[in-house]
């Protein structure tokens, strides 16, 4: 597979060779992924219109039903937008987006991230500057402008149960016992890393293409990290890329009634990575990490407490039914 991925990276050298002359942002497609968040999928879209005028920028409606279409039309011409009939997730409408653009270069974006000024440019830089990089994420930042922690590790057994049980916590994120979340990188630097939160991130289209794109059958979470797993076993790095900087809310169109989302997804990565037994163990260590918080949570008094019960009770009642599903990711992976 690792001869496949060089060959992948000698055709794309030539492609990007034809193109020389043209600005960065020309052989950019954004793809956002919207439902139901009109004001933050249109901030997203003018975001990467203002920075990157050359951009092709694709919508995809997860069957929203808001009229995201007129209101693009107005805001953001040159935004396109691809009506789906129903909602099949988060990595399906990546990958729609994606077939829809020939451009070389994807940005996927939550419609609940928006870019800052030359951020397009510092990716593309990144990936120019490196072959054998499949894709390229940035430095992501809270509202208030503090650092988001997004540099992850991909998820394994024992990264799972050292996150749930709380000893990542307790250990502060050293090894051994980071979680595949709870770790002490350095975001203060550009490096290969081995997974990133998704909620921007600027891809290949020949890796992307290589390895055929999202994996359809994770609706909601770690379909980013499944990604990254397999980009990482064809020989691909991915990095990170601090010059490069996004705000992302996080959870505008789910939030923490999706935690049972989440896991579901983490444990069926684990199933597909690492085996149906330890994707079995993945289950129990994350429910029973989510009964004790939960316990503790009934202890919480105020917001807090509540925000914490109805966490951890969507983490025990497992995931919500097709109707209440969204369709925008909010990045998290763990």
């Amino acid at each position: 597979m690792r001869q496949s991925g060089e060959r992948v990276r000698d055709l794309y050298s030539k492609l990007v060779g034809t193109s020389a002359g043209s600005s960065p942002a020309e052989r950019v497609a954004a793809v956002i992924v919207h439902f139901r968040t009109p004001d933050e999928t249109e901030r997203a879209a003018v975001a990467v219109a203002a920075d990157a005028p050359g951009a092709e920028i694709v919508v995809v409606d997860n069957a929203s039903g808001d009229g995201i279409a007129r209101r693009l039309a107005e805001r953001v011409p040159s935004a396109r937008v691809l009506e789906e009939r129903v909602n099949r997730g988060y990595g399906s409408a990546c990958n729609r987006g994606a077939r829809e653009t020939r451009r070389p270069l994807l940005l996927f974006l939550n419609s609940d991230a928006y870019i800052l000024p030359g951020s397009v440019e510092a990716l593309v830089r990144a990936l120019d500057q490196d072959e054998g990089a499949a894709a390229a994420g940035p430095r992501l930042l809270e509202t208030d402008g503090s650092l988001q922690a997004s540099i992850r590790r991909l998820p394994s057994p024992w990264r799972i149960f050292c996150e749930s049980s709380g000893i990542a916590f307790l250990a502060g994120g050293r090894e051994p016992f980071a979680g595949h979340t709870q770790n002490r990188a350095d975001h203060g630097r550009a490096q290969a890393v081995e997974a990133l939160m998704g909620a921007a991130l600027m891809a290949r289209r020949a890796a992307f293409d290589a390895v055929g794109g999202f994996d359809e059958g994770f609706f909601l979470y770690a379909e980013e990290t499944d990604l990254m797993a397999r980009w990482r076993r064809a020989g691909w790095r991915l990095l990170y890329v601090p010059q490069a900087a996004v705000v992302h809310e996080g959870g505008r169109s789910g939030g923490d009634r999706l935690f049972g989302r989440l896991h579901e997804s983490l444990a069926r990565y684990v199933s597909k990575h690492h085996g149906a037994a330890a994707g079995a163990f993945a289950r129990v260590v994350l429910a029973v990490g989510a009964a004790v918080r939960y316990a503790a949570a009934l202890l919480t008094p105020g917001e807090s407490g509540r925000t914490r019960r109805a966490r951890y009770r969507s983490a025990l009642s497992g995931a919500p039914p097709p109707d209440a599903r969204p369709g925008g990711s909010t990045g998290r992976s763990g």
